[in-house]
């Protein structure tokens, strides 16, 4: 049909940068997460982490994504098909903690060698290789008999539990960064709106989530304390021992009142039962 029609499918539309830049930043820290665990968890040396491994994987994964680029270009050859995507290839973040703590950790601890502990994973990896070979003989089958919804649901699954939970906590974390960059790449994907010279919105979030991150870690600090430190110290000894049995006023006196004052910080003096509250 392709040869017929003479239909070429697009290799690159406006589209793809945004898909380029979000597989990119997360290769880019899947590949730091790697390289610590490898680094500080296995303690493997930095001969065999920078000369052997991470040059093997960028080579993996240089090859997987033209390959799987040549099969996507292929089908929207034979289907005359715009909107065939290929499947992207990294490094799998469920699998990638599974073997470091399952089987390399276990084994390097066992042995008090990392390299035993690697070798041991790289036994594990050429048996996964036969599982999956033999996996993509039987899986039309499978797809054949089992329910579309139970396919897409386990990987629905999958990708909210170790794929979208994961970045949403560090979000979290850090909510003046996380939900101000995340604020700005919704209103572009899902708000239609466009940024000033049609820039992306991860171009747009990475320089403002940076100035952002350096006010957070030394303007932002700098100002709050300052503002703690002018605030007046406020005596709540007479509101907390006034007006109360005897016994509570000695327990306060002694610094145990059972009544909390939840403005940390919070001190209390054993000597003259007095409780403030002042910035440190």
């Amino acid at each position: 049909m392709s040869k017929a029609t003479g239909f070429k499918p697009t290799l690159w539309t406006p589209g793809d940068w945004n898909a380029f830049f979000g597989f990119g930043t997360n290769i880019l820290v899947n590949m730091l997460v790697l390289t610590g665990l490898l680094r500080f968890v296995i303690k493997m040396p930095d001969s065999i982490v920078f000369g052997r491994i991470l040059p093997a994987l960028g080579l993996m994964m240089c090859l997987s994504t033209f390959y799987y680029g040549w099969l996507a270009y292929r089908l929207a050859q034979k289907t005359c098909r715009t909107d065939v995507c290929a499947l992207p290839s990294g490094v799998s973040v469920p699998h990638m903690f599974i073997v470091t703590f399952v089987i390399m950790l276990p084994i390097t601890l066992a042995t008090k060698d990392p390299i035993k502990g690697w070798e041991a994973g790289l036994v594990w990896v050429f048996f996964q290789s036969f599982i999956l070979m033999i996996g993509g003989f039987i899986a039309p089958y499978i797809r054949m008999i089992t329910p579309r919804a139970a396919l897409l649901g386990t990987l629905a699954g999958v990708s909210i539990t170790f794929i979208a939970m994961r970045p949403a906590l560090e979000m979290f974390m850090m909510p003046v960064i996380g939900l101000t960059c995340f604020a700005i790449i919704m209103v572009s994907w899902f708000g239609g709106f466009k940024y000033p010279m049609n820039i992306l919105a991860g171009l747009v979030a990475i320089p403002l989530v940076d100035e952002l991150a350096v006010l957070v870690e030394g303007e932002l600090p700098r100002l709050v304390d300052g503002a703690h430190r002018a605030a007046p110290q406020v005596r709540l000894d007479e509101k907390l021992s006034g007006n109360r049995p005897p016994e509570e006023r000695a327990r306060a006196a002694l610094g145990l009142s059972r009544r909390v004052v939840h403005r940390p910080p919070v001190y209390a003096s054993a000597t003259a039962g007095a409780i403030g509250v002042r910035a440190t």
